[in-house]
């Protein structure tokens, strides 16, 4: 990057300032309604297309499927359903199988999933969310810093392979981010005396919606805002923060109210209920390793979320990263600046404490701190910008921005011709988003009641959700061979199944009761 730069300073060729001058001005002048409606448009139609190409528009992850499962219950009027007969086949890791049948998730983003379960458009949800965020991101960056960083922040995160991917899949991390990326907007309006009232409303309902989706990055994003509310407590009002906390107290009572209506116990939540107190954030023996958690485990655990951001938030041949550490070295910082690394920090420390850190899509852990991330990208490449303008050999600024330009259009070509749609083919392979053949068979033959025994777990997994709410009208059961007559006998009425990924082979009742002898 140095010699690129030096080059194009001290000799650059008229096309390069050229082009750069009239990017920059075409997105100057295009207008912010425009602008807003091409970007958040945009977003949602490459969200939709990844959905449908690489995850077929059905959940493929654990989490996903048990989401989609919880939300096809609420979608009838349930939060638990009765333990199905012969439960053990139906057991599957995240799934709560006692005296009632739930799963171990919150019940903020299976409710808001419901809303797509009903119209029968669930792949349209994350898609829609993280369009709605390109809005929030903007609408952050133009309070805080004008409408041109707010434009270029905007059009970093249409261009993050993370947020994009992100976006496309069955998980809650999209519609926490939102949430908190609203409750920060309404944040920083409150302290900027812009409707606080409405402002402080709407932010503590953001923050309970974001709570009940995920408790424990919410709680750690609140630690933030806490933080921040302390620092600039003379720009806000105790009452207006009082009003915030109303919603916020409300969501956290929902949610006490849902635990005692599925576990029993309005303290005891679905995850502890499935894993044991164990698995509490904190640092003790590791319930999954062998060694316990301790705080050089978290700490590597830390450093491998943030090599993970470096790599996966913009997938460029350089660090991601490398504008945010270039502002916070040579920027100069204000208050707001310091309050996107407290939320970017919160999360990345907040991970310290827990006993497992995962890579899918990226690390979906830390996934709730990209709208920091990218507005302190937009702030270093503005820095950049100014650095290089300083320079001697630099013939003026626009010089200087157009060369910023190119190397930034450089950065995102190498990305999107070589390193996301490898990434994109890796994710592929891994069956993420796996297709409902079975279902879509059954489907295409007419068949009214039937009664499945899936071989392989794949397939299994993403059929699951289709068991809520349960015999209606199919039943897709784990194959457990010569126990398979067992549930056959409770069903005499259903017609019979064996599938092995897109294999599906009608059997009778008498082919199940040789295969048990």
């Amino acid at each position: 990057m140095a010699l690129c730069l030096r080059g194009l300073l001290s000799s650059p060729p008229a096309f390069i300032h050229t082009i750069g001058s009239r990017i920059f001005q075409w997105i100057h002048n295009i207008s912010t309604r425009t602008f807003l409606l091409c970007t958040a448009a945009g977003t949602l139609i490459i969200c939709c297309v990844i959905s449908h190409t690489l995850f077929d528009g059905a959940p493929g992850t654990y989490d996903g499927c048990m989401y989609m499962f919880q939300a096809r219950l609420f979608s009838h009027g349930m939060l638990s359903a009765q333990t199905p007969p012969e439960p053990q086949f139906f057991q599957y890791p995240l799934i709560i199988l006692s005296d009632k049948w739930y799963t171990q998730f919150p019940p903020g983003f299976p409710g808001i999933l419901t809303l797509g379960v009903l119209l029968r458009i669930p792949w349209l949800v994350n898609p829609l969310l993280g369009a709605l965020t390109i809005a929030g991101i903007y609408l952050i960056a133009n309070e805080l810093y004008g409408r041109n960083t707010a434009k270029l922040s905007a059009l970093l995160a249409c261009a993050s392979s993370f947020f994009l991917f992100m976006s496309s899949e069955f998980l809650a991390h999209t519609s926490t981010l939102f949430f908190i990326t609203t409750a920060f907007l309404s944040f920083v309006w409150m302290v900027k005396k812009n409707r606080p009232l409405l402002s402080a409303m709407v932010c503590g309902t953001a923050l309970g919606i974001a709570l009940l989706c995920r408790p424990y990055t919410t709680v750690w994003f609140c630690v933030c805002l806490g933080i921040a509310a302390i620092v600039m407590r003379k720009q806000l009002s105790i009452q207006h923060i009082l009003i915030g906390a109303v919603p916020l107290i409300a969501a956290a009572l929902a949610f006490l109210a849902y635990n005692a209506a599925t576990t029993g116990d309005p303290l005891l939540f679905g995850y502890i209920a499935a894993h044991g107190k164990k698995h509490l954030p904190g640092f003790h023996q590791d319930p999954w390793m062998e060694q316990p958690h301790t705080i050089i485990q978290g700490v590597k655990y830390l450093i491998g979320n943030l090599n993970g951001l470096n790599n996966y938030l913009f997938e460029w041949p350089v660090p991601s990263l490398f504008f945010v550490v270039l502002y916070l070295t040579f920027g100069k910082k204000e208050t707001w600046d310091w309050t996107l690394v407290g939320w970017m920090s919160s999360l990345f420390v907040g991970h310290v404490f827990y006993f497992f850190s995962e890579f899918h899509l990226g690390p979906r852990f830390v996934y709730e701190t990209l709208p920091a991330a990218i507005l302190l990208t937009s702030k270093g490449i503005a820095t950049s910008t100014q650095l290089l303008a300083a320079w001697q050999k630099t013939p003026s600024y626009a010089h200087a921005r157009s060369a910023i330009c190119f190397i930034l259009s450089g950065l995102f070509l190498f990305a999107m011709l070589l390193n996301i749609p490898a990434t994109a083919k890796s994710y592929q392979s891994r069956h993420y988003g796996k297709d409902v053949t079975i279902h879509k068979y059954l489907e295409e033959n007419s068949v009214e009641k039937a009664l499945v025994f899936v071989k392989d777990e794949p397939t299994f997994r993403v059929h699951y959700p289709f068991n809520a709410p349960f015999a209606k009208p199919h039943i897709y059961a784990k194959d457990r061979e010569k126990q398979n007559i067992k549930l056959a006998k409770k069903f005499p009425e259903y017609r019979y199944f064996i599938a092995d990924e897109g294999n599906v082979k009608e059997v009778s009742i008498d082919e199940l009761q040789q295969d048990e002898k």
